[in-house]
């Protein structure tokens, strides 16, 4: 494969909540490395600033990627030069971790320091990636993007504050309910998508039916892993919620406070169990016995389950069905180009293949599971259909599609929506860890973690 990997620092796992509040299935389970820098020089770019000379030791060009998921688009990257044989450059992957990404970039350009050619963002802190002055106007001279190709839902967390596309996204991310099929027919008494569709039409009724099966249970069985993986759901589902009012400040707790409201009632029946999102014992929930339900994302059958729980997902034993208040996206990273590079040519030309072709939607699809959003592709049945085995004969690529994607509201990004997120993420861990925090405590214990981080900001 023409690609060279360097290792930046010890690797977090990626499955992303919080501040990224999931990731477009970016699972980082590369372990560690030794920490490694790219041999570059500097060479001045048109416009007079410092950029990387593309140059590997043995003095072929390189297009640099600063990647969070080493690794993940490997069949993609042979698949392209496969078909671009006269191809004279090679891929050289940086693996920064996922919470040090945006740091770094901001470092990197201040610093007039090493910076890659192709550039990501992740939806949890996009809208902060977009206000730095790094990225190319994609709909401008050379590269003339048409923005109607892609879903119109998806052209508003790709532009910056100027109207320009800057990104190209790299899959629809819809989210919904993923089940485990012999928990679900035990504790449940069915594992049929449209009936546990009927079972779970409002978040009370994940209070009621979880509050049953610990009863069955003798205490040992919860509908969810955690609060956390609510939390989550509820804040995604509330995606077209600015965070920033029209005064500039954080209109915030008109969303979350019923998110604590409702976990304060789920902590005290017992519909959830006391897990941690991403911890090890959380992981290891998928291949256990003591929850039933996960909220999941399209990225989520590759990086969590079939990763998770290879046992069961060789027996089909998992199944997805539409969640109470409706699907939601969760995650979701665009790739954009260094306004410095000297490598443009060639990294829009493999962000264009890979992210808008049918040979590139083709590859994305086999090798991550991951689906474009090109209208164009969506012509054609075949781009959607066909299951995995981890989900039996259910259908999951038309569910995911047809039934979640066309619904998912389009997101309303500010620089804070990282922050927002965190507090929300970290004040349900402290009410699943503190049975006596009330919810309006919970509000306030957000308010002040919140206001922290903002402090020249009023939190309405």
């Amino acid at each position: 494969m023409r690609r060279k990997q360097l290792w930046a620092g010890m690797l977090a796992a990626v499955l992303c909540i919080g501040s990224l509040a999931g990731c477009g299935g970016e699972k980082d389970d590369a372990g560690s490395g030794d920490t490694g820098t790219a041999e570059q020089t500097e060479a001045k770019s048109d416009d007079g600033e410092d950029a990387e000379t593309e140059e590997t030791d043995s003095g072929d060009k390189k297009v640099v990627l600063w990647t969070w998921a080493s690794g993940q688009f490997d069949l993609v990257q042979e698949k392209y030069f496969e078909t671009h044989p006269d191809a004279d450059w090679e891929f050289e992957e940086v693996v920064v971790p996922a919470e040090d990404y945006l740091t770094k970039l901001q470092q990197g350009y201040a610093s007039g320091g090493d910076m890659p050619d192709l550039l990501m963002a992740e939806m949890g802190w996009r809208a902060s990636a977009f206000s730095l002055d790094i990225w190319e106007n994609l709909e401008a001279e050379p590269y003339n993007f048409d923005r109607s190709v892609l879903l119109d839902n998806v052209i508003g967390q790709i532009t910056n504050d100027q109207d320009q596309v800057i990104g190209v996204e790299n899959a629809v991310n819809p989210a919904f309910i993923m089940y485990k099929r012999d928990l679900a027919k035990e504790y449940l008494g069915t594992d049929d998508q449209k009936e546990l569709e009927a079972m779970f039409q409002t978040y009370d009724d994940y209070i009621t039916v979880g509050k049953e099966v610990y009863e069955k249970s003798g205490g040992t069985v919860h509908l969810f892993p955690g609060l956390q993986d609510v939390s989550n759901m509820m804040y995604q589902q509330k995606r077209d919620q600015n965070n920033v009012g029209e005064d500039g400040n954080l209109n915030v707790l008109g969303k979350v406070t019923p998110i604590f409201d409702t976990l304060e009632k789920m902590r005290d029946n017992n519909v959830c169990g006391n897990l941690t999102m991403n911890s090890t014992e959380w992981n290891n929930a998928y291949a256990g016995s003591e929850a039933i339900l996960f909220p999941g994302a399209s990225w989520s059958v590759t990086y969590t389950v079939e990763a998770y729980d290879p046992e069961g997902s060789a027996e089909g034993n998992w199944g997805m069905f539409t969640p109470a208040e409706g699907g939601f996206s969760w995650g979701g990273t665009c790739y954009g180009i260094y306004k410095n590079s000297d490598m443009k040519e060639e990294a829009w030309d493999f962000i264009s293949w890979a992210l808008l072709s049918k040979e590139g939607a083709e590859a994305m699809k086999e090798g991550s599971g991951f689906f474009l959003p090109v209208k164009s592709l969506y012509e054609d049945p075949e781009y959607t259909s066909g299951t995995r085995q981890s989900f039996g004969d259910q259908e999951i690529n038309k569910f995911m599609m047809e039934e979640i994607a066309p619904n998912i509201s389009d997101a309303s990004l500010s620089i804070y929506d990282s922050l927002v997120a965190d507090s929300v993420q970290m004040v349900a861990e402290m009410m699943g860890a503190d049975a006596s925090l009330t919810a309006d405590q919970a509000v306030e214990e957000f308010q002040t973690d919140l206001g922290a981080k903002v402090p020249d900001l009023e939190i309405e």
